[in-house]
């Protein structure tokens, strides 16, 4: 779960301490987000990530292709993460679908 800090705040967790920052969503298990938002009542709460940007330039970087076009599971894969709220699965298939574009892979 995406948390936000509202003010500086040190969190002690399982895995040691962290420093939450206002304005920078830190990506925590769901039970430990939860254990936070209630014991941090008023200053953390759960944000979602911004897709569209990311989204956008996949689109202008994927307008031409084919449906033969070897670079089209790459694609799917940003789909698959997308439906299952993996983020960094996500960038990591459009790091993947940018090289690919970029050395002209056709």
């Amino acid at each position: 779960m995406l948390i936000e800090s509202l003010v500086p705040l040190r969190v002690k967790l399982p895995s040691g301490h962290i420093l939450l920052t206002p304005g920078v969503p830190v990506e925590l298990p769901r039970e430990q987000a939860y254990r936070l938002l209630v014991k941090a009542n008023g200053k953390v709460r759960e944000t979602t990530r911004d897709w569209s940007p990311t989204w956008k330039e996949l689109a202008e970087l994927t307008v031409n292709l084919t449906a033969g076009d070897p670079r089209l599971p790459l694609l799917h894969a940003c789909d698959d993460a997308y439906l299952n709220g993996d983020w960094d699965a996500f960038c990591h298939a459009a790091a993947r679908i940018r090289r690919a574009v970029s050395e002209g892979c056709q």
